[in-house]
């Protein structure tokens, strides 16, 4: 088996024990699964090259047309990664804890505003739709954490990035309403750090999105 086989086939295992990090990581309202509840936490990996081509493309054709280098930057690193495991909230729902962080009283309340919300306003193109209820957004955390710390573990260099996770829900490559990329990379020299900021031209730049009126 050859070098770069070998790297692959590790980058491929990895990812998958920072996925089952990611199912197992202790989440909120925990006793509503021992009732029927189904899971939430979505786990994607990806390391074929066209569809890192793809990401990379979305994440560049985005940059440019808000003249803004970040998204360039990251567009160059998709181009570099050996693999990329998304994690992310899919059919997601609230735990039950009316805790009020989300500013409404109850999760039923919020359950509904939220969903007249969606209905309502123009997100298509904001890259995650909300709104989404803050004890999940901890949960989700809370799981990426648990992934990378796998990835640390076994010498993959990794970076948690949400631009490329924006780009993989646009192409419907998952499903989440809210993810957070776990980026993978095998070298000589960690691709994650001192990447360059590359230039872009503000002609013609459009702001991303406009905050929408509250509902009322």
């Amino acid at each position: 088996m050859q070098q770069q086989e070998m790297i692959q086939n590790a980058v491929r295992q990895v990812a998958g024990l920072c996925a089952v990090a990611a199912m197992t990581a202790p989440k909120s309202g925990g006793q509503l699964f021992s009732k029927g509840a189904k899971p939430f936490m979505e786990t994607v990996f990806v390391d074929d090259g066209p569809t890192l081509d793809r990401l990379a493309q979305w994440l560049r054709a985005r940059g440019e047309r808000l003249a803004d280098p970040i998204w360039l930057r990251d567009a160059a690193t998709a181009e570099k990664i050996d693999g990329v495991l998304f994690i992310g909230l899919a059919r997601w729902y609230p735990p039950q804890y009316d805790c009020g962080a989300c500013g409404y009283a109850t999760c039923e309340e919020f359950s509904r505003q939220a969903a007249r919300q969606r209905v309502q306003t123009a997100s298509d193109d904001w890259e995650f739709p909300g709104p989404i209820c803050q004890i999940r957004c901890i949960d989700l955390g809370v799981a990426v954490g648990s992934a990378a710390k796998v990835a640390g573990m076994h010498n993959i260099d990794c970076r948690c990035q949400t631009r490329i996770a924006a780009a993989a829900r646009h192409l419907k490559i998952i499903e989440a309403d809210l993810a957070v990329a776990l980026a993978l990379s095998v070298s000589s020299k960690n691709i994650f750090f001192d990447r360059k900021m590359p230039a872009v031209a503000a002609a013609g730049a459009v702001p991303p999105h406009q905050t929408n009126p509250p509902v009322a």
